[in-house]
């Protein structure tokens, strides 16, 4: 992730000489097509730099400067200028360097004489043509925004005659027009009139321009002009003089404040927040541009003074201060103005709410202290609204409270705190409530809320570093240091992550008293905390490891992370406790562990989830540090009375936490806690049962055995390691074993099946006397592997499981594999494999077949490997060459397959057999034709790329074990899904059969020998349509590419037309006849022959099929084949045939064209079939 960043990092404009080549392109005037491609790559470029705009500055000048003297020239001349001008591509690049860099910015390049106000205003007035791009509009204002800054007299510049309106005026009535607008040009509009209203000279014109707003606000006007209106208002309250400003307050502008619109558009985010920055606006205005003397002050403002003498926090007298406060006058509106701003603080959005809290930052800024301390004693209320007292804890509760109220509310205290207008004697008050709002995480259904309110408590926590002296915040740095670390590593959201750790480091920095702060800055920084796993299980355990921390983040954990709503959450925190675990083992056996075992068997599932999670992973930790340190493995013993109490957890859960919506995550839980409970051997208790004598093992069997038959698969992933954790640590009996295997009979319910699969094959076959067992596990598991006929009983992820359970058997039996296995059953495992290699069973959800093939062919990388080392010091050798030959056939048929993951694996697979070597690094495997294998198969070979792939291992063709199985492969890929996967598959191919010899005597591969593996595949696929239809298009490709066509024998034309006839015997498969009139088309172009006599009357006979498709096609391939005859070949009965095939309609009843049909027989010298007597 940082390399990413980085990388997007960029140090400097260095795309500066590219701009300035395409500038001169638009400014010399261009073609349509040119200049939008032009623009294209200026906004593309400009984009580029969006996040770092600040690099553009040093060449702004040079980047606007240009293009504002070319358009001064448009501007002298607009009746020359139109619509589908050129220079309207320099207005829409400047408008694209804006969007960059802010207008504010970039206005300051643009040329400011006086005697251009009159010329850009009269342009912009001739651009109101709504075919005129929106932008020539926007730059017009924004430059006409920078020229009314010029101090001089407007009416000097006015042409106007008296009896004409003013350009004044005329500028007004043009942005009035614009407010309306539903585009940029309304913020330029705004900007205009604040400009023009902030002026000395035009004072006499506000008032009326209030006025009219009012009256337009009372009238029925769009949400547009609305937003147009206010965001002129605060334009005009943000630039104009206060002198000016204050005669329009009281009467003019503060009963718009109030006005029936805000109802109208309540559910506006951006009329809401308009109204709440102009209120602001107008509260400053209210009060004397002045910092408040009574603020907190921390050193100096200046550098010299700051380097020269210690930091003075010392204040004003207080008693000159509240006579400076008693002198000022305040007005009773500004009360209003405050009411507006805090009851923004509550807002749904967040926009509204950070300008109410900017807002109360400034305005508190210049009250009496009296009013300010008003002000800061409601915003702590605001914390409390809602807020109860839990009875039985006796904690603050606040699931009522409103995350909005809480978010508003700490941005405020953040702009007061920032500005020092909260003086040190509240943060005794403040700093709970920011705590508990570092916190802050709401339970609204399936999710929470309150990452925002998070977020704003970090910004808090970071205005407080930088306001506040080291020995102000000396007595909170423990509370505020702790939280941070907690937060910074442990909440869910990355965002809040960081902002915790940039408030913490912020501290550190400029506070210079929180605890080991440099250590852990440089542990928890931007990059490490982006990742939440590393942050929960790697920062968090080496932070953990500074004692100041240890146990706010262990209490962190234990109280709020096990039983956070999002279940992922809840399995961190339990990972991260397991760690902890090791650092204080004592205390988590004498404090931790008390207080989870109660939670586990809690009525709410997310408690109990995360309980017994945590409860699992912390005794699997102290198994470890027991058996490092023996006074442990005492002082844990003596704890019988704990120990009885955790494994008596399963037993204790509520029953319906175990069959209700929701209850895999606690079967999981459950099932990892008796995985580790069996794993650290923990001793069987007798559990009290009035009705029947149960121990705490057989309540962990009934709970294992009943979720080995859930349907979830992760619930059978948890309760297959309890079921091999209960076997290593307590055995299990013959009678419990031939059980299981009873549950994956193909009769059995398929979901039992599945996980009594996967659990048989964690079992330890070596240990107690279970090796003659072992044979009838294997039979059983390579029965339930086979392809079942009964649809309901072919349970794929059955058929897998049991491969798995193979290979797991396999690899725990490791170098005693002959001990356990003969060679009969090594056969029959090998067979059980190869017959999982052809299973290509399919339901809605695709080729699930493939999961059983994957599966077997990775039980084969470790099962031949393992034979062969043994094989080499044993008399009694399972592997034959045959064998070996019988399973890379096998594997080089999945290699070529039309799945890229099965195609991958089988490679893998074949790479690793190929190249194994025994322990003197000499061939492990003795494989028939290694050379031409290891030619063509290498760890480079690209196997999921089929542009790589085919073109290579056509080539192990020549290989005789292999090839049947190769072809057949290939030929299947060309019935894929994927264009580039069946274009690869039959192009190769054909390629390869294009080089070979057509005959061979010397036993080299020819093509009648691949022309006999294809008749081959005809016979062993017989009726299998996943083999037989890309077969036919691969034959009928092979005949259209001329391939076939070379070869002489008519025998093998004639089993190719037998076999094909015989394939589509009374099909009523579409797309199969369809693809046997491709291999017709071929045999009717071989020369003379009865192949070609009974491939014409197969076409003919298909002209009346009962398929309107077939028959058209059909008839394009007959009228093909008659257009390429040679001029020797065609006769007036070819022409006459031709005409018919193109004149009738072979779609139309099967009675009409019959009778055309009969003809074609004599016109193209085809006798016609006559159907033999049946004799009785």
């Amino acid at each position: 992730m940082e390399d990413t960043i980085v990388a997007h990092t960029k140090s400097h404009f260095d795309h500066a000489d590219e701009i300035q080549e395409l500038l001169n392109i638009l400014a010399t005037g261009t073609d349509v097509d040119t200049g939008a491609k032009t623009i294209k790559r200026l906004s593309e470029i400009l984009d580029m730099y969006q996040e770092q705009s600040h690099l553009l500055d040093p060449y702004l000048e040079n980047l606007v400067g240009p293009v504002v003297v070319k358009l001064r020239e448009y501007v002298e001349h607009p009746k020359e200028y139109t619509a589908s001008s050129s220079g309207h591509l320099l207005f829409r690049y400047l408008y694209l360097v804006t969007k960059t860099r802010g207008y504010k910015t970039v206005v300051k390049f643009m040329s400011h004489d006086v005697a251009d106000l009159e010329p850009v205003f009269e342009f912009l007035c001739a651009m109101g043509d709504p075919s005129v791009p929106w932008e020539t509009r926007y730059i017009c204002f924004i430059w006409l925004s920078l020229i009314c800054m010029i101090p001089f007299d407007l009416k000097r510049v006015d042409s106007a005659s008296n009896s004409e309106t003013s350009l004044i005026t005329r500028m007004l009535d043009t942005c009035k027009h614009y407010l309306k607008s539903t585009g940029k040009e309304r913020d330029g509009a705004g900007l205009l009139l604040a400009r023009l209203l902030s002026r000395r000279d035009l004072g006499n014109a506000l008032v009326p321009y209030i006025e009219w707003t009012k009256t337009r606000l009372h009238e029925d006007v769009d949400v547009f002009e609305t937003a147009g209106i206010l965001s002129s208002l605060c334009a005009i309250y943000q630039y104009g003089s206060r002198e000016v400003l204050l005669p329009t307050l009281d009467d003019g502008v503060m009963p718009l404040l109030t006005m029936e619109v805000f109802e109208k558009y309540e559910n506006n985010s951006l009329i809401r927040k308009l109204r709440t920055k102009l209120t602001q606006r107008i509260g400053l205005c209210y009060l004397k541009p002045k910092i408040a003397p009574w603020r907190y002050q921390r050193g100096h403002r200046s550098l010299r003074q700051n380097l020269g003498e210690a930091p003075s926090t010392t204040k004003d007298d207080p008693m000159e201060i509240e006579k400076q406060d008693d002198d000022e006058y305040v007005s009773d509106n500004l009360e209003t103005v405050i009411d507006i701003l805090l009851n923004g603080l509550r807002d749904k959005d967040t926009i509204v709410r950070w300008s109410a809290a900017k807002g109360i930052g400034r305005i508190t800024q210049r009250l009496p202290h009296e009013l300010a301390e008003d002000v800061i004693d409601y915003l702590l209320e605001l914390f409390q609204e809602n807020t109860l007292v839990s009875p039985s804890s006796l904690k603050l509760d606040l699931s009522a409270v409103s995350d909005s109220t809480w978010h508003g509310a700490s941005l405020a205290v953040a702009e007061l705190a920032r500005r020092g207008l909260l003086l040190p004697d509240r943060l005794k008050q403040t700093i709970p409530w920011i705590m508990l709002a570092l916190k802050f995480d709401l339970k609204r259904g399936s999710h929470s809320i309150g990452a925002h309110v998070r977020d704003a408590a970090c910004y808090v926590c970071w205005s407080f570093a930088r306001a506040y002296a080291p020995s102000v915040l000396e007595p909170f740095v423990d509370n505020i240091a702790k939280n941070l670390v907690v937060v910074s590593v442990f909440d869910r959201e990355i965002n809040v992550r960081r902002a915790s750790s940039a408030a913490f480091q912020e501290n550190v920095g400029r506070q210079g008293i929180f605890p080991h702060g440099i250590d852990i800055i440089q542990l928890a920084d931007y990059f490490s905390l982006g990742n939440r796993s590393s942050a929960f299980l790697n920062v968090a355990y080496e932070i953990a490891k500074f004692p100041a921390y240890t146990e706010p983040l262990i209490n962190h954990l234990v109280s709020t992370t096990t039983r956070h709503w999002d279940k992922a959450m809840r399995i961190l925190a339990a990972s991260a406790l397991q760690r902890f675990a090791t650092l204080q083992p004592y205390h988590f056996i004498n404090l931790i562990l008390p207080d989870l075992a109660p939670q586990a068997v809690n009525k709410d599932m997310q408690v109990s989830h995360g309980a017994i999670l945590a409860t699992a992973e912390i005794c699997l930790a102290l198994k470890q540090c027991r058996d490092a340190n023996p006074e442990l493995e005492v002082y844990w013993q003596s704890k019988q009375q704990l120990i009885k109490e955790i494994s008596s957890i399963p037993y204790r859960i509520p029953p319906r936490s175990m069959t209700t919506f929701g209850s895999e995550h606690i079967r999981e839980a459950v099932c990892r806690l008796i995985e580790c409970l069996a794993i650290v051997h923990v001793p069987n208790f007798p559990i009290r049962n009035d009705e029947k004598q149960q121990t705490t093992l057989d309540v962990w069997k009934n709970v294992v055995h009943s979720s080995l038959e859930r349907k979830e698969e992760n619930v059978q992933e948890f309760a297959v390691a309890a079921f091999g954790a209960i076997a290593a640590t307590y055995g299990i009996s013959r009678d419990e074993l031939y059980v299981c295997l009873d549950k994956i009979a193909p009769t059995r319910l398929m979901y039992a099946r599945r996980g009594y699969a996967l659990a048989l094959g964690k079992v330890n076959y070596l240990v107690d006397d279970r090796i003659p067992w072992l044979p009838d596990v294997v039979r059983h598991l390579c029965s339930a592997a086979q392809v079942q006929r009964e649809q309901q009983a072919n349970d794929a992820e059955a058929k897998r499981n049991a491969v798995v359970g193979l290979k797991d058997i396999v690899v725990s039996l490791g170098s005693d594999f002959k001990q356990g296995l003969s060679k009969d059953d090594f056969e029959a495992l090998l067979n059980c494999l190869q017959l999982c290699l052809t299973d290509y069973s399919t339901d809605q959800r695709g080729d699930v077949g493939s999961w059983t093939r994957a599966a077997s062919m990775e039980c084969l990388q470790c099962l031949i490997p393992l034979v062969a080392r043994i094989d080499a010091s044993s008399e009694t050798r399972y592997l034959s060459p045959s064998t070996n030959a019988r399973i890379m056939a096998a594997l080089l048929k999945q290699s070529v397959e039309r799945i890229d993951r099965v195609r991958d694996c089988a490679g893998t697979v074949l790479y690793d057999l190929l190249y194994a070597r025994g322990a003197d690094e000499t061939v492990l495997l003795d494989i028939p034709n290694r050379d031409i294998l290891e030619k063509y198969i290498t760890g480079e070979t690209s196997w999921a790329s089929p542009a790589d792939l085919y073109p290579v291992v056509t080539n192990i063709l020549s290989a005789e074990p292999y090839r049947f199985e190769l072809l057949t492969g290939l030929v299947s890929s060309a019935g894929g899904l994927t264009e580039s996967l069946v274009r690869h598959s039959s192009s190769c191919l054909i390629d390869y059969m294009n080089g070979l010899p057509i005959t061979s005597t010397e036993g080299e591969l020819s093509l009648e020998t691949m022309a006999r593996e294809i008749i081959k595949i005809f016979v062993n696929y017989e009726k299998v349509d996943r083999v037989m239809l890309p077969l036919m298009d691969v034959i009928g490709l092979l005949y259209e590419s001329g391939t076939l066509g070379k070869i002489q024998k008519e025998s093998i034309h004639n089993n190719i037309l037998v076999s094909v006839k015989k394939e589509c015997f009374k099909s009523k498969n579409i797309r199969k006849l369809l693809s046997a009139t491709k291999v017709y088309a071929g045999l009717i172009s071989l020369k003379g022959g009865q192949v070609k006599i009974k491939a014409l009357q197969q076409m003919l006979a298909y002209l009346i099929h009962a398929f309107p498709r077939v028959r058209m096609e059909v008839s394009d391939q007959l009228y093909t084949y008659i257009s390429v005859l040679d001029d020797e070949e065609i006769t007036e009965g070819s022409m006459e045939a031709e005409e018919i095939i193109t004149g009738t309609d072979w779609a139309g009843s099967l009675a009409d064209i019959k009778t055309t049909r009969d003809k074609l027989y004599g016109l193209l010298n085809v006798p016609k079939p006559v159907l033999k007597a049946v004799k009785k």
